[in-house]
């Protein structure tokens, strides 16, 4: 009997079996909205970009310890827009300017690496959206949205 003709079915079965492994490793991996289904905060050290309109756009940069930067760029330059505190509940994201009492409440859905962030109303108004209301009709650059926008993850 031949050495290849034993190593042969050895090596292809070793093959398949990391072949397998590997299918089990990336299709096992859920996610963001199953993820954030089980718990899992899903904003923490991400960061997201709002649209970009008239060479700016929103940047909402998320920490790891329940807060996240709230930067306007405009035109290539970064404008701080302060410091925020989020808790997320039953699907809905609330923000809290720290220092400050001001909230505003979002539901969101995830689609690939994209999140829309839709505003909470309570009995026909925004939630806090008076405190963050914008100029312009409805995202106010500059200003927490107004209505809902879909942000994609940045590095």
């Amino acid at each position: 009997m031949k050495k290849t003709s034993v190593l042969r079915p050895a090596l292809a079965g070793l093959f398949l079996g990391i072949m397998f492994l590997a299918a089990c490793a990336t299709t096992g991996q859920a996610g963001y909205n199953e993820l954030a289904a089980q718990g899992v905060d899903v904003f923490a050290g991400k960061n997201w970009n709002a649209p970009a309109r008239n060479n700016m756009y929103d940047r909402w940069e998320f920490n790891t310890d329940g807060t996240f930067h709230f930067w306007h760029v405009h035109h290539g330059e970064p404008l701080d827009r302060g410091v925020y505190r989020y808790e997320i509940n039953h699907g809905v994201l609330t923000a809290t300017k720290n220092g400050t009492a001001e909230t505003a409440a979002y539901t969101f859905t995830f689609n690939g690496k994209t999140v829309t962030l839709t505003p909470v109303k309570h009995e026909g108004k925004e939630h806090g959206a008076a405190e963050h209301a914008g100029s312009e009709e409805h995202h106010g650059m500059g200003a927490l949205p107004e209505a809902p926008v879909a942000f994609t993850e940045a590095r």
